[in-house]
C-alpha cells in the first residue's frame, strides 16, 4: 500500500514540474492517467476480461502485474533493451523487431493496449505485455531503464509519447504514424451538417495536436512511419523545432515473402483484394469517402471481378457485427464480394498472394482532400502488397504511392472515372512483367537492406541523449 502511495506520489511529481509551463498538455494527462483507483479498477477488470477472451486464462495471468516485464527490462542482460510503447501495434514494429533481434545486439520488449493479436506478436518480440490501464503505463515508465523507448504513435494515441516524455529518463523516439494535423481537414471546410456530426464524436483530436507540437519540440528523435521526409521536415519548420527525423516506412521482410497458387487459376475469375482501414457508412462522405467501400464493390462487381475484404484486425468480432451490417449484408447477396475480418500479417500476406491485384483506396466521391497529405503519405499496406507479390492499382489523388508504383513499376495508376471500366484496364497489362518488377521492388525495398539506418538512428539519439545528461544540460519541456 506504501508502496503503491509512493508511486502515485513520483508521477504526479513528475507531471506537476511541467503544469506551469505546459498547462494543456498537464491537464491531459492528468485525464489520461487514472489517478481515481474506481476508474482504474472499471478499466482494469475491463481489460482483464478482453485478455481472457483473447489470450486464454494461462496466458492471461501470467501478465496481472506490470512488476515482471520492469525486471525484465532492468535485468543485467549485454544486450541493448527497445521498449515499444503502443496502443494499437503496427505492423511495421514486427519487421523492425525481427531484424534488430537479428543482429545479436538487441532485446524487444513490446507493450500494447490491444490484446487480440498477442500470439501474433508475441513471435516476434522477446516479451509481449498488454497493460491493463494508462496507470500501469506510467509506473511502467518510470520504473523501467531501456536503452531507448520507442513510442508508436497512432491517432488518439500520442499523449503515450508524451507520457514517456515526462515519465522517463530514457532516449525518446517517437514513430508518427498518421500525422494529427495531416490526417484530417479545417473545420471550415466541411459542411455543416459534417460539421454537426463531428460534435457527437468525443473531442480527441485536439489531444493529438497538443501531443504532435509537444512531441516535435520534445522528443529526441522522430520517426516517419507513413509520411515522407518532406511532411516532416515542413511541420519541423512550422513548430521551430529541431529534433531528428528518420523516414523509415514498413519495409518488406523477406520472413514474409510469398507467391502461391492464384484463385484465378481455379475460376478463370479476376480476383482483388483490399485490407486496412474501413470505416462505417454512415461517416460523412466528406471526411470518409477513401476508406467507404460499398460503392467501389458494387462497380467491381457489376464488371464481373471478384473483390475480397480484410479489415483492420484490430478489430473484435463483436465491433465488426455491429459497425459494417451492410458490408456482411452485401456479401450474403452475392458470391463475388467477400468480407472478412483482419489477419496478422503473416497470414496476410499468405492469404493476399493468392489473389491477382491489390487496392490501394476507395472512391472519393465528394470528399474533402488533404492534398499535401495525400501526396506525402503511402499506406503500410503497400508493403503489405508487395510482399504478398501482387501488383497494385492505385488512383492519382494518392500522389505519393501512385509515384511509388510508377517509379517500380508494380501496378496500375487510374483515375476515379476509369474505375468503371477497370476489368477491361487490367486486360491490357503484360501481368507477368508486373510480377518480375515487383521482385526487384521487394529487393530495394527490403528491410534488412534498410535497418542499419534505424539502428544508426537510435544509437545517434542515444548517444546526444546521454552526453545533453553528464553535461547536466536541463531540458526545457515545450508547446
Amino acid at each position: 500500500m506504501l508502496k503503491s502511495l509512493f508511486v502515485e506520489k513520483e508521477i504526479k511529481n513528475r507531471l506537476f514540474q511541467v503544469q506551469e509551463n505546459n498547462p494543456h498538455v498537464f491537464d491531459l494527462l492528468l485525464e489520461k492517467i487514472e489517478f481515481n483507483k474506481y476508474f482504474r479498477f472499471k478499466k482494469t477488470t475491463r481489460q482483464i476480461l478482453r485478455k481472457f477472451l483473447s489470450m486464454g486464462v494461462k496466458d492471461c495471468l501470467k501478465d496481472l502485474s506490470c512488476k515482471r516485464i520492469v525486471n525484465r527490462i532492468n535485468n543485467s542482460s549485454a544486450k541493448k533493451k527497445i521498449l515499444f510503447v503502443t496502443g494499437l501495434p503496427t505492423f511495421n514494429l514486427v519487421g523492425i523487431s525481427i531484424y534488430l533481434r537479428k543482429t545479436g545486439e538487441y532485446e524487444t520488449i513490446l507493450i500494447t493496449e490491444n490484446p487480440w493479436l498477442v500470439k501474433f506478436f508475441k513471435q516476434y518480440f522477446d516479451y509481449v505485455y498488454v497493460y491493463n490501464s494508462y496507470y500501469d503505463v506510467a509506473y511502467l515508465l518510470m520504473a523501467s531503464k531501456p536503452h531507448v523507448i520507442h513510442v508508436q504513435g497512432a491517432l488518439q494515441y500520442y499523449f503515450l509519447g508524451v507520457m514517456a516524455k515526462f515519465l522517463s529518463r530514457t532516449p525518446i523516439i517517437i514513430g508518427f504514424n498518421d500525422i494529427p494535423s495531416l490526417s484530417g481537414i479545417s473545420a471550415s471546410e466541411v459542411s455543416a451538417e459534417t460539421r454537426d456530426k463531428l460534435h457527437e464524436i468525443p473531442n480527441v483530436v485536439q489531444s493529438d495536436l497538443f501531443s504532435e507540437e509537444f512531441l516535435f519540440k520534445n522528443a529526441d528523435g522522430i520517426i516517419l512511419t507513413i509520411n515522407t521526409f518532406v511532411a516532416g521536415e515542413q511541420l519541423r519548420q512550422h513548430y521551430k523545432s529541431t529534433t531528428p527525423l528518420l523516414e523509415f516506412p514498413t519495409y518488406v521482410c523477406d520472413e514474409f515473402l510469398c507467391d502461391v497458387e492464384k484463385y484465378s487459376y481455379k475460376d478463370g475469375k479476376i480476383h482483388l483484394v483490399y485490407g486496412g482501414i474501413v470505416v462505417s457508412s454512415d461517416k460523412p462522405k466528406e471526411l470518409c469517402a477513401g476508406v467507404q467501400f460499398i460503392g467501389l464493390a458494387k462497380k467491381l462487381i457489376n464488371q464481373g471481378l471478384c473483390f475480397h475484404m480484410y479489415i483492420s484486425p484490430h478489430f473484435s468480432p463483436f465491433q465488426i457485427r455491429k459497425l459494417f451490417p451492410d458490408y456482411i449484408q452485401l456479401a450474403t447477396e452475392t458470391p463475388n464480394f467477400i468480407f472478412k475480418r483482419g489477419l496478422p500479417q503473416d497470414e496476410a500476406i499468405k492469404e493476399f498472394s493468392k489473389y491477382d491485384f491489390a487496392t490501394m483506396s476507395s472512391l472519393f466521391d465528394s470528399m474533402k482532400l488533404n492534398k499535401f497529405h495525400r501526396h506525402t503519405v503511402v499506406a503500410s499496406k503497400f508493403f503489405t502488397y508487395l510482399s504478398a507479390g501482387i501488383p497494385m492499382i492505385v488512383t492519382e489523388e494518392d500522389g505519393n504511392s501512385m509515384a511509388l508504383v510508377r517509379k517500380y513499376g508494380v501496378g496500375i495508376v487510374i483515375s476515379q472515372n476509369e474505375v468503371d471500366c477497370l476489368s477491361e484496364i487490367i486486360k491490357k497489362y503484360d501481368y507477368e512483367k508486373l510480377r518480375h518488377n515487383i521482385k526487384r521492388a521487394q529487393e530495394e525495398l527490403s528491410m534488412k537492406k534498410h535497418i542499419g539506418r534505424l539502428i544508426e538512428f537510435y544509437e545517434q539519439v542515444y548517444a546526444t541523449k546521454t552526453l545533453k545528461h553528464e553535461a547536466r544540460q536541463p531540458e526545457v519541456l515545450t508547446t
